[in-house]
């Protein structure tokens, strides 16, 4: 929300510096985004006075002036038509540079000498206008700094949240910052000079939504003159950011900012039957906006009719077929309480926001109407002339009334640890304009008004007392000390063993938004699920949710590769979701991770290898270990939607997830250009399948007999097969079994591969001899041979 200071204090005349007021407004929950002088600099502009003014012979329109600026006279060469002697002027001598960056230097001009520039107010950084210098009047004098003739404004800009709809208009703020200085609330007098018709004669208003326009108001002024705003008018919008059009619809945008209640003006003359008739659209028609874009309309959009055809988008934009233009006379001023739901649902499927919208799906103010629409009426003859038809036309079916509260003192003091003293608790409260009635000293009955939808509850009272009376007047004390004890269940404990063991594989956690954009969803459905889509998505990028959490940890790996992080390990766990036949939503908790990179750290050579599958395959391994899952079996794939290669993976029977190496069209999606590695597992079934039973396993007496097996074999032999080989090949003094090395390429033959394990033999009862394990290590490469077709590396 914006606001200069000049304008707030119209309202409240308010002690408070604005340096003061920035640092006030943040203790009252208004966080101030800025606070900024809207004068440029200007302290080497001067006040001249003209002395001489003459034409020059060798120029059609140039003049050379002499133009006393105290400490001296300077030669000035100026083209302004308005410029003439005796004139209080704004000099900028040579050597000064301009707000626009222009550098003003001494120049000869058809043959005059020029040491400086007489400014217009466009020049000065000041407004617009250019057509003429800027003259000032008698109360400036000559040598006087030009900066001191102005008068001072700031602009501020406050983040507002979005339960105060009261604060996005001027007089909102200003009753807040009346309540923390004492100053009182002083509304603008409005005296309406109603020479018209009366309204009821102009204009029939029905309204056949209730829901969508609970309250919808209108007054007529006729015989006006469409032409640009005041100077002052224009200079308060566009400080505030609003454009300038012209005097009709910028009344309009003045009084919202003022106000925060949004009107529209429409030119009455196009409004066919003189009705206004306020409906929900019909599905499939077309519309076209003011700003010429034709819309498809659904049934739940609120349209503002007239006697045929729709003429405006309720609380969102007006219609090109009413629009007010240079030729209008007749005006009818739209002031209206629209569904927040309604106008925010609209808005954001057809893309247009606007203040007006803002405003609106926030909620306005519906026994605020009249006030707005009076001030846009007189504003509207005082600008534009005209004349007002008598009475305000609307309907409001269901008056909306305020909340009634009851506050309980003590509560009061029992919520703030503090004392707040009754006479000041009833003055913040009216002064909040709510209406106090103390039925006892105990139980006072409050009704908020309806500007506040936020109002509703008793500690909504105690804490709007709390905020104007100052938190900072509340002591620390501490009242109670409450322990929270009993132990964690066993999901928190298994996620917190499963978090320590992915950082301790080397894995960073992260936290993905679970939106995606529906392309990229498609990819990752599981066979014959189909997308989950949002009703009122942000955006098309962030419109269905996630099928699964690999589809959004990939936009955190694109990420880090962008920035030259070529190392990058991450797991998430999160809900992945999707909708099935018959099911409308399915989701899932997982475990996901990705790899992509060193697969360790650099050798003393510098060198290292890069990420593959069996280190995908080692990290599951270890999760197995340290969660104490019973064995994990991995079922070469046979097909998969997004994965090239790897494994399914079973607890028994059980489906617990899969791993592999993504697709290359996949990861194209997602601009990544090299090898990833990914795992995604059921959360859900790892919880339940944890062993929670605490066993003991005492140390091993006997020592290790360890040995190293290299083969080769076709390179298609899954090395799922080739560890259940050696598994049961060894019985049970077999007690580790590692693949250290896989490789391809000279001398190893096409179509081959060279596998190297690393085993570990041990036995409970006795010290292994050399013959048993070279025994059990012969058993092992004849059992490969025969069912691997593995020969012994040599």
């Amino acid at each position: 929300m914006k606001f200069t200071y000049n304008w707030l204090r119209e309202f409240v005349d308010t002690p408070l510096t604005a340096e003061a007021l920035a640092e006030r407004l943040p203790m009252i929950g208004f966080e101030v985004e800025s606070c900024q002088s809207l004068l440029p600099d200007l302290k080497a502009i001067v006040v001249g006075k003209v002395l001489v003014c003459e034409n020059i012979p060798a120029s059609d329109h140039l003049k050379r002036c002499e133009v006393n600026i105290g400490s001296t006279t300077l030669n000035v060469v100026c083209g302004a038509p308005n410029v003439a002697v005796d004139q209080l002027v704004a000099v900028a001598p040579s050597g000064t540079r301009l707000p626009n960056g222009l550098t003003i230097e001494a120049r000869k001009i058809f043959g005059v000498q020029s040491q400086g520039m007489i400014c217009s107010e466009m020049e000065l950084g000041l407004s617009d206008e250019h057509e003429g210098i800027l003259v000032l009047n008698g109360q400036a004098r000559v040598g006087q700094h030009f900066v001191d003739t102005l008068e001072q404004d700031w602009l501020f800009d406050i983040a507002v949240t979005p339960n105060r709809p009261d604060a996005l208009g001027i007089i909102g703020i200003a009753r807040e910052v009346g309540l923390i200085t004492g100053a009182p609330l002083q509304l603008p007098k409005i005296k309406l000079r109603e020479t018209g018709a009366p309204i009821e004669q102009l204009i029939t208003i029905q309204i056949k939504d209730a829901e969508g326009c609970p309250r919808y108001a209108a007054r007529i002024v006729k015989n006006i003159a469409v032409k640009p705003s005041p100077k002052w008018m224009r200079q308060r919008l566009n400080a505030v950011g609003v454009r300038a059009i012209s005097n009709i619809v910028d009344v309009t945008n003045y009084v919202m900012m003022e106000t925060g209640q949004p009107q529209h003006a429409f030119d009455y003359d196009l409004l066919e039957k003189d009705k206004i008739i306020v409906q929900r659209a019909r599905a499939g028609e077309k519309f076209q906006t003011l700003d010429g874009q034709e819309h498809e309309l659904l049934a739940e959009d609120v349209m503002i009719c007239d006697g045929h055809r729709n003429v405006a988008l309720a609380g969102v934009m007006g219609g090109l077929n009413s629009e007010v233009s240079d030729a209008t006379k007749n005006i009818l001023i739209e002031c209206a309480h629209f569904n927040p739901l309604a106008v925010r649902r609209t808005a954001k499927r057809l893309g247009m926001t606007s203040e007006a919208g803002r405003r609106f799906e926030r909620g306005t103010d519906p026994n605020g109407i009249p006030f707005a629409v009076n001030r846009a009426a007189q504003l509207m003859q005082d600008t534009a002339g005209g004349e007002i038809a008598r009475g305000i036309a609307e309907v409001y079916p269901a008056p909306i009334k305020p909340a009634k509260i009851t506050l309980r003192p003590k509560r009061v003091t029992h919520v703030l640890g503090g004392k707040v003293p009754s006479g000041r608790m009833e003055k913040i409260l009216t002064g909040l304009e709510c209406k106090v009635s103390k039925k006892s000293a105990a139980s006072w009955q409050v009704a908020a008004p309806t500007f506040r939808p936020d109002l509703t509850r008793e500690i909504d009272l105690i804490e709007e007392i709390a905020r104007i009376y100052g938190y900072d007047k509340f002591s620390e004390k501490l009242h109670s000390q409450v322990f929270v004890g009993g132990e964690r269940n066993r999901e928190e404990e298994a996620l917190e063993k499963l978090r320590r063991a992915m950082t301790g594989l080397g894995f960073d956690e992260a936290i993905t938004i679970d939106l995606i954009s529906p392309k990229l969803a498609g990819l990752f459905l599981p066979e014959g699920g189909a997308v989950l889509p949002l009703i009122n998505p942000l955006n098309e990028e962030l419109s269905v949710l996630r099928p699964a959490v690999a589809a959004t940890l990939l936009h955190s790996l694109a990420y880090n590769l962008n920035r030259k992080n070529r190392d990058v390990w991450l797991y998430e766990t999160g809900a992945a979701f999707w909708k099935e036949p018959g099911k409308e939503i399915c989701e899932e908790q997982r475990l996901a991770a990705i790899a992509v990179g060193a697969a360790e750290n650099p050798n003393w050579l510098g060198k290292t290898r890069g990420y593959a599958l069996p280190d995908l395959r080692g990290v599951l391994e270890v999760l197995e270990r340290v969660l104490l899952l019973p064995k994990l079996v991995f079922k070469p794939l046979t097909t998969h939607a997004y994965l090239e290669h790897g494994w399914e993976i079973f607890i028994g029977a059980n489906r617990l997830g899969f791993a592999g190496k993504l697709r290359a069209e996949i990861l194209k999606e997602y601009d990544v250009e090299t090898d990833v590695f990914l795992f995604e597992l059921k959360l859900q079934e790892v919880i339940a399948s944890i062993d929670w039973q605490r066993t003991f396993q005492s140390i091993p007496k006997y020592p290790p007999v360890e040995r190293d097996l290299a083969i080769i074999v076709d390179h298609d032999v899954p090395a799922e097969k080739i560890y259940a080989v050696i598994e049961s090949a060894s019985d049970h003094l077999l007690e580790r079994l590692e693949l250290f090395d896989l490789y391809t390429g000279k001398p190893i033959p096409a179509g081959k591969k060279s596998m190297a394990f690393a085993l570990t033999f041990r036995a409970d009862d006795r010290t292994l001899r050399d013959e048993e394990v070279e025994l059990r290590q012969k058993n092992i490469l004849d059992a490969l041979g025969r069912e691997c077709g593995a020969v012994l590396r040599t």
